[in-house]
């Protein structure tokens, strides 16, 4: 005959095993966020630097140069801004990996000029300046050390910078007072990189640190320029898929040219920062 009698220990036993199968799923979770390699990842970030920015235009149809300037003090240029930028990043292979960047820095301002040759003229009044920097960024790596909760590797790429220089206002050009003259150049500056780049996940957990340096240095015919482009993040993916990151960029550009259709010198240094969101599978 069959009791029905309540057994205490029923209920237990099957609180035990839930709760068993609870853990060994939470467990499964948790290890889906680093085990799962994203092959294609696209990262939208702001960048909220401090900006240094120096720069001289000389006239280019005669041996006149410009007055070196400072873009925040001489302009009043704003001497800090967000900068959004755009990321996407894929694996070509188990080793191989693409990046491609892009962000730009646009500032305008208005001021008062005492005697600053720019170019053709020289500005002795209010003066309205629009300085405007947009930078893609191409780069491929190779991974010379590739584990699961660590990796290195070195960069080739290229960094191409468009820049654009505006000054309008009054100004004596050829011994002629202009009321509203405008001396507006633009240059593309193409650079071509090597780099670094490695991260971690410590203890092969959620959260993940990582960093990058691209280098460039080139004296050849008319140009002398310089780049350095450094950045460290840490990063928490609270699913397999997303994760936000909070990091410091570092990015600095010179170029002196003294060729026809621009002859001087672009500086611009950008510092602070960042916080984004990233996302991939």
């Amino acid at each position: 005959m069959t009791s029905d009698r309540w057994n205490p220990a029923k209920p237990a036993k099957q609180l035990a095993l839930a709760a068993s199968l609870g853990l060994c799923a939470s467990g499964a979770w948790a290890q889906g966020l680093v085990l799962p390699e994203q092959r294609v990842w696209l990262q939208v970030s702001a960048f909220r630097p401090s900006v240094d920015s120096g720069l001289r235009l000389d006239d280019t149809d005669s041996v006149l140069r410009g007055t070196p300037l400072d873009g925040e003090n001489d302009f009043g240029l704003a001497g800090r801004k967000t900068v959004p930028a755009l990321l996407l990043g894929g694996r070509l292979s188990e080793r191989w990996r693409a990046e491609f960047e892009y962000f730009s820095l646009d500032r305008s301002a208005s001021a008062t000029a005492d005697g600053i040759r720019f170019g053709e003229g020289e500005f002795v009044a209010d003066i309205d300046t629009q300085m405007r920097t947009r930078t893609y960024r191409l780069s491929a790596g190779y991974s010379l050390l590739k584990q699961p909760d660590r990796e290195a590797g070195v960069l080739v790429g290229a960094h191409v910078t468009d820049a654009l220089l505006r000054v309008r206002g009054t100004a004596v050009v050829n011994g002629q007072v202009v009321g509203a003259f405008t001396e507006r150049r633009s240059e593309t500056v193409p650079a071509p990189t090597v780099g670094l780049y490695g991260s971690w996940r410590p203890g092969a957990g959620r959260w993940e640190l990582n960093g990058r340096v691209d280098l460039f240095k080139l004296n050849i015919g008319d140009y002398d320029g310089r780049l350095v482009n450094l950045q460290a993040n840490a990063m928490y993916r609270f699913t397999p898929q997303v994760g936000v990151g909070l990091g410091w960029r570092y990015h600095d550009l010179r170029v002196d040219a003294d060729a026809r259709n621009f002859s001087g010198e672009i500086n611009y240094r950008m510092s602070g920062p960042q916080v984004f969101l990233q996302a991939g599978f």
